[in-house]
């Protein structure tokens, strides 16, 4: 009886054991599946970011070159600011991290603040002094910013 006994508590160990094996890897599987997503969300921000500050340092370029914006060129510049915020609030849907929601924020911030750059006129292809140190002060910001949203999605990465 004894060993019949023993034989039905090594299954139920067995047992035991194998799901809550199953269950470790299921977690696994999904706290891996969530980082993926949340690298994705964090890729299509940044994808966002660079193309809205690369189509307001084409509009400042055209500026400079004495060429008006377009009806079409502010069109674009509005989407891409939509996709900024889109990517962002997405971002956030997905995590909880303060760090790295507080460096999408710097980050989609910087750029979209460069359009609260008052250009104002062109001489000899280039704005006055003040304006030309805030635009510098400005793509480093943004530069500064963006960088460290990856070292954030990096480090969350290796968690």
């Amino acid at each position: 009886m004894w060993a019949s006994i023993v034989a039905v508590l090594g299954t139920l160990a067995g047992t035991v054991l194998g799901v809550l094996s199953q269950q470790h890897l299921d977690r696994r599987a999904r706290a891996e599946r969530h980082r993926d997503e949340l690298a994705d969300k964090v890729r299509q921000l940044l994808k966002a970011i660079v193309l809205y500050r690369e189509l307001h340092w084409l509009l400042v370029a055209d500026i400079r070159d004495g060429r008006a914006e377009t009806r079409e060129d502010r069109a674009a510049r509005y989407r891409a600011r939509s996709e900024v915020t889109d990517a962002r609030d997405a971002l956030a849907l997905v995590t909880t991290d303060r760090d790295l929601i507080e460096r999408a924020e710097a980050a989609a911030w910087a750029a979209i603040d460069l359009s609260d750059i008052e250009l104002g006129p062109v001489t000899e292809g280039g704005f006055t002094p003040d304006v030309e140190t805030a635009l510098t002060a400005a793509r480093d910001r943004t530069r500064a910013t963006h960088n460290a949203l990856v070292r954030a999605a990096r480090a969350y990465r290796r968690r």
